[in-house]
Parts: structure tokens; C-alpha cells; sequence
């Protein structure tokens, strides 16, 4: 069966056009040669810094700020022990994931664009594209509300330690309609900012929802960005990932001069319950390999991205974790409430300023292009539609879980759920089914492993220690 072209064409400025309607797929699988597939003419501009810079702020995000605390929790080994693992079978999904998608017919070296969802539609039809749709886009969402409301809590944080009379904000409640108020650090006490306490508008006696100068500034800045295309945000993902290395080489120096204290982290820890949801949450790169593959330039080697930057994320995880508990005693959940509260001097409050800002920041337009990429490529929604769900909906309602238990919940049952879903579950059992069912042999693994015995052995393995972690991440949460 010859698949064809789409015959619907887009200027320069729309970033997405589906090579193949979803029905256009073939609903039998192809076995013969697929030298007869049309040929077409791309080539991605996105470069190995690029590639890289991109990988590795995929990696980290708002869940790599709890580390220092789940290390005093779980302990130095279980934690490392799990952050290496994961490591390993995020990467695994990762490269697995670019082997189905490179067995599409006439995509050996990822000529065509083909998003998460399409390569479900393709191997198991339109019902698993709806759901994987569906399932990617709250995956995608939870990621960035998460670090929408992070960010926007750093810069209010910010504004309250360098700004006369602090940050402001409109306070909306049933109670008291519409109310004007600030927050600076002085109405905290000693404790408070020891502890880490001392945080922006989160004082217990306050009710209703914000709208906070720190939103405000962060969706001027980072909405505009949401609207480009993957290209274009990648000049300044390298930008964050410079910041990245910077500001944690910055961090773990004060850290280790302001003193590193052994009784801080125990060698096995006092509870494992939410080990393992932690670290499952910081490993999802799979959300942003099948975009990627379409916009890198040829010569970007994938596993060396996929490796690369799984190793070095890996790394910044434990480096952080470990100097983060061992310098603060009953360091905070998000370790940024303590360093942004002064107490350890201006030059760490300052680095975790630009951390947050850059770090977490720069995921927010990263995870809207991926969430429009997977809504628009196919044809299914218009660029404005797209932009809509994938941009316009996480701002519009993150303000409102701005303050109070809403965002840690969504960490906890949305990070856990859907991104074990999407990264790991779905990624390997995509693999599976299309190792044993489809004779074409993918451009990734297939240099690696030839025998397909081998090839379904591993992935049998790779899918029941997925679902084993995710298994025990979700007991955990209970």
C-alpha cells in the first residue's frame, strides 16, 4: 500500500502540517520494501547544542526542586539506586520510542513529522490516537501548570526581597469580592525563614485565589515564547541549559562552603513511600523525542542526545540532592523556599532566583510547542485550536492553583499517573507490539540488537520493571 502526500500545504509561518492524515494510515501492517514510499524533502535546522539544550530542560523541571528533601527521606542509596535505574529505563523508552516511529514506511531517518499520538494511530489505529491524545495532553498540562505557578511564586518570592514593600497582588474571595494586598519577607518570622516557610502569599489565613504580580511578569514573558515554533524556542533552551550547568556548579559551591553536615542524610533513610513517583516524575523525555526527531538536523546522533543528556541530568539530580540535604537541616519539600529566603546569603538567593526563573521557566514554552505539535500535526486541530488548549488553558487557569495544596496534588497524582503512562508504559509497549507484528527493522535499536527474540526478551523485561516502579510509586502516594 503506497501511502500519500496530503495534499494540503501551509506557509512558512504555521509550524505544523501532518505528511499523512490520519486516514490515510493503512490499517494492514507493510512487510514489503518501502523503497516505493514518496519521497519528501526535510531537513531539521535544530543542531546538537540544540538537541541537547533541549533533552536535558525536558529532564529537569519543578519535581528536580524536591530532590535534597527525598534524599534525607528515602536516604543516600535508595535514592541514587533509583535515580540510576530510571535513568537507564527512561533512556531505553526514549530510543525505543525513536525505533517505532522510524518503522513508519519511508521514515527510517524521520523525514516525516510524526508526533506521540501518530504513531499510535498508525500501529493500533484511531481509538489508541484518541486516547494517547488525550492522555498526552494531561500529561503535558500537569508538567506546565506546574511550572507555570512555580515560576510565577519564584518571582513573586523575588519582588517580596528586592522590591520596596514587596510583591502585590488581587485577591479574589466569596468574602471580601476583589481586595488589593503585598507580601514582603519582613512579616516573616526567624523560623519561618529558617525553615523555608517564608514563601509569597501563602500564609494560612488568607482565602480565595490570586492574581499576582509574579504571574503577571512571568506570562509576559513566557506566553510569547509558548507561541513559537520548536526551532525557535531551541536558541533559547541552550541559553537555559547554560544557566543550568552555571547556577548548580554555583549552588553546590555554597552549599559545600557553607557547610556540609553528615547527621543530615542517613545511608537508607526512614521511608521510601515517595522514592520512587519523585524520581519517575523528573524522567520524561520521551514527551519531546518524537518533535525533536522531525526538527533535528541529520547529523545529530540520537542515542548520543538520548545518553547524553539522561547521564548529565542524572548527575545534576544527585549533585543537587546530596549537597542540598547534607548543607540544610530538614531542608524544605522545594529546597527553593529555603534558598530564596536570604538566610543563606544574597549570592544563593540570587542563583536560586535565576535558576527557577531560567530553568523552570523555560519549560513552559518547551511543554506548550510539544502539547500543540501532538494536537495539530495530524490535521485534527487548527493552529488555534492548538494554541488554545496547549498555551492559552494552562494560563488561564494556573493563577487559581496559585495558592494552598492544589499543586502539590497535581505533582503527586498527575505527574505520577500520566507521565508514567506516557513515558513509560505506553513508549514500551508501542515497541513491543510493533517488534513482534511488524518485519521492517527500525533505524535505532535495530544497529544494536538484530535478533528479534532478543529484541522482544528485552522489552518483556523493560515493560515489567516499568510496571513494577510505577506500581510502587502509586502505593506510595497512598
Amino acid at each position: 500500500m503506497v501511502l500519500r502526500l496530503s495534499s494540503h500545504l501551509i506557509s512558512n509561518e504555521v509550524e505544523t502540517t501532518h505528511l499523512l492524515k490520519p486516514d490515510q494510515f493503512p490499517v494492514e501492517y507493510r512487510t514489503d520494501d518501502d523503497n516505493d514510499a514518496p519521497s519528501i524533502e526535510h531537513s531539521g535546522k535544530i543542531g546538537f547544542w540544540g538537541s541537547f539544550s533541549i533533552a536535558v530542560n525536558s529532564l529537569t523541571g519543578p519535581a528536580m526542586l524536591t530532590l535534597p528533601a527525598t534524599f534525607q527521606r528515602c536516604g543516600l542509596i535508595p535514592t541514587i539506586s533509583t535515580i540510576i535505574f530510571v535513568c537507564f529505563l527512561s533512556s531505553a523508552c526514549s530510543l525505543y520510542m525513536a525505533d517505532t516511529i522510524s518503522k513508519i514506511p519511508g521514515n527510517d531517518k524521520f523525514v516525516r513529522e510524526v508526533e506521540f499520538s501518530d504513531s499510535f494511530n498508525y500501529f493500533w489505529g484511531r481509538k489508541w490516537f484518541v486516547f494517547t491524545e488525550a492522555i498526552f495532553f494531561l500529561c503535558v498540562t500537569c508538567l506546565n501548570i506546574s511550572s507555570i505557578v512555580d515560576t510565577s511564586q519564584v518571582v513573586d518570592t523575588f519582588f517580596g526581597h528586592w522590591v520596596p514593600a514587596g510583591s502585590a497582588a488581587v485577591q479574589i474571595s466569596m468574602s471580601n469580592g476583589f481586595e488589593w494586598i503585598r507580601w514582603d519577607p519582613d512579616a516573616c518570622t526567624e523560623e519561618e525563614l529558617l525553615s523555608g516557610g517564608c514563601t509569597a502569599f501563602s500564609s494560612d489565613k488568607d482565602d480565595g485565589v490570586l492574581l499576582t504580580l509574579g504571574y503577571i511578569v512571568t506570562a509576559l514573558i513566557f506566553l510569547p515564547m509558548s507561541l513559537m515554533d520548536l526551532q525557535e524556542n531551541s536558541h533559547f533552551q541552550i541559553w537555559g541549559f547554560v544557566v543550568l550547568v552555571v547556577t548548580t556548579i554555583q549552588l553546590t559551591m555554597q552549599f559545600a562552603w557553607a557547610g556540609l553536615y553528615i547527621n543530615n542524610l542517613s545511608l537508607w533513610g526512614k521511608s521510601w513511600d515517595t522514592l520512587f513517583g519523585v524520581v519517575l516524575f523528573n524522567f520524561a523525555l520521551v514527551i519531546a523525542i518524537p518533535a525533536w526527531l522531525y526538527e533535528r538536523h541529520p547529523s545529530v546522533d540520537v542515542p548520543t542526545i538520548v545518553h547524553g543528556s539522561s547521564l548529565l541530568s542524572a548527575f545534576l539530580y544527585i549533585v543537587m540532592g546530596v549537597f542540598g540535604a547534607l548543607s540544610i537541616a530538614n531542608v524544605s519539600d522545594n529546597i527553593l523556599e529555603n534558598m530564596l529566603s536570604g538566610v543563606f546569603g544574597i549570592s544563593v538567593q540570587l542563583g536560586a532566583s535565576l535558576f527557577a526563573f531560567m530553568i523552570i521557566g523555560l519549560g513552559i514554552p518547551l511543554f506548550s510547542v510539544l502539547t500543540r505539535l501532538n494536537l495539530t500535526s495530524n490535521g485534527q486541530c487548527s493552529l488555534f485550536v492548538g494554541n488554545l488548549l496547549a498555551v492559552i488553558f494552562p494560563w488561564s487557569i494556573s493563577w487559581i492553583l496559585y495558592r494552598g495544596s492544589a499543586i502539590t496534588n497535581l505533582l503527586s497524582w498527575g505527574g505520577t499517573l500520566f507521565t508514567s503512562i506516557v513515558a513509560f508504559l505506553l513508549p514500551l509497549s508501542l515497541a513491543l507490539h510493533t517488534v513482534i507484528k511488524v518485519d521492517k527493522v527500525g533505524s535505532i535499536i535495530g544497529k544494536w540488537i538484530k535478533s528479534k527474540q532478543s529484541q522482544v526478551f528485552t522489552l518483556v523485561f523493560l515493560l515489567l520493571s516499568a510496571v513494577l516502579s510505577i506500581a510502587i510509586a502509586l502505593i506510595g502516594l497512598f
